[in-house]
């Protein structure tokens, strides 16, 4: 016996195991993504070493992903190279046979050579014991939460209401939020404030990240580099980006972006840039995006948000409010000075579902 798990191996990511890693993708999720999906999201940023690595079957088929997305952060204070654990998965003929925890334990173990501090994620319920063996702290919740935009489509959805008062629920519902739209159109605290869209390469996003980054502990480098990648590039998703300034001066930014489900509309607030002492922009950045989400039919608009975060009091000053459904934000130390005892506080983190793959 050679010591290798009878049936199957594992390796590094080879150029063309793409193809068939987004069929196994849609085997696993039940929804599709494109090749150029797969290397915008896995292959688009600058790496280390390498973020992918494969489990693959004696008859050659690959069964198994484990990958992460390069990024740059700040823990603690303290600026490191770190990865986003995204879209592990294992072929359904394939589970239960520990391809998930060696595939984990061997590119861990890559990444600590390589100088990666840590693997941040939200890992699912799937994963169970998997996430204790190879290391994973749970640090807080991400909680979803909504703002209410066009109730009066979700009154008149079949299922809802009796069909009497389908009619006179729905014209009761527009008229409500017809009446206090316009009041939130123009009830943001302007201050000198201008809001406008960014395009691909807009200098001000490194000026911004320069000017903002003291204000956090810990949080994801948002300079133009990765806004760029994550919200300009991204295929088929988009995204919309605008910029508070005054005077000239960035002060924030938010990404927000519309989905269209089983017949309904619902808006996303990927991320929000501001500083957490300074409420102008990101009033006026959200009373931008929830207008535009209301013109384009959006019935709700939803955020995930740590519990007791400056991001959490911002978005329910605008009016958003909790609602089903959370993630389980965890990370794994991978650099002895990774400071996971100063980091379960959410109030000193900016967390964003931008900065997973949630929205």
């Amino acid at each position: 016996m050679d010591g290798r798990p009878a049936g199957w191996s594992i390796r590094p990511y080879q150029p063309g195991d793409e193809t068939e890693l987004v069929a196994l993708f849609a085997q696993v999720f039940g929804r599709a993504i494109s090749v150029d999906h797969w290397h915008w999201k896995l292959k688009g940023r600058p790496a280390p070493v390498e973020n992918v690595w494969v489990a693959v079957a004696d008859d050659g088929r690959v069964i198994g992903q484990y990958a992460g997305i390069p990024v740059q952060v700040q823990l603690g204070g303290r600026p490191a190279p770190a990865m986003v654990s995204v879209d592990t998965m294992t072929a359904p003929d394939f589970r239960r046979r520990g391809i998930l925890t060696t595939l984990g334990a061997a590119i861990y173990a890559s990444w600590r050579a390589a100088g990666v501090a840590a693997v941040l994620g939200l890992p699912n319920q799937q994963w169970g014991s998997r996430t204790t063996a190879l290391g994973w702290t749970t640090l807080f919740p991400l909680r979803w939460l909504r703002c209410p935009l066009h109730i009066e489509r979700a009154l008149a959805r079949p299922g809802r209401l009796p069909t009497p008062l389908i009619v006179p629920a729905r014209a009761a519902g527009g008229a409500m939020l017809a009446a206090w739209h316009p009041w939130r159109r123009g009830s943001s605290p302007r201050r000198g404030l201008d809001v406008r869209r960014l395009a691909i390469g807009a200098p001000e996003l490194d000026v911004l990240w320069t000017r903002l980054a003291p204000t956090y502990e810990s949080l994801l480098v948002r300079d133009r580099a990765w806004v760029d990648w994550r919200y300009g590039q991204a295929p088929g998703l988009d995204y919309q980006v605008l910029l508070a300034h005054a005077g000239g001066e960035p002060r924030g930014y938010l990404a927000y972006r519309c989905a269209e489900a089983r017949g309904r509309t619902t808006g996303y607030i990927a991320d929000l840039f501001t500083a957490p002492d300074d409420p102008a922009p990101a009033a006026v950045l959200l009373g931008a995006a929830l207008d535009d989400l209301w013109d384009r039919g959006a019935e709700t608009a939803r955020a995930p948000a740590a519990p007791r975060s400056p991001l959490e009091q911002t978005l329910r000053a605008a009016g958003f409010r909790p609602a089903p459904g959370a993630f389980d934000f965890e990370i794994v130390p991978l650099a002895p000075a990774a400071p996971v005892a100063a980091l379960g506080d959410p109030a000193r983190w900016l967390l964003t579902g931008g900065d997973f793959d949630v929205v």
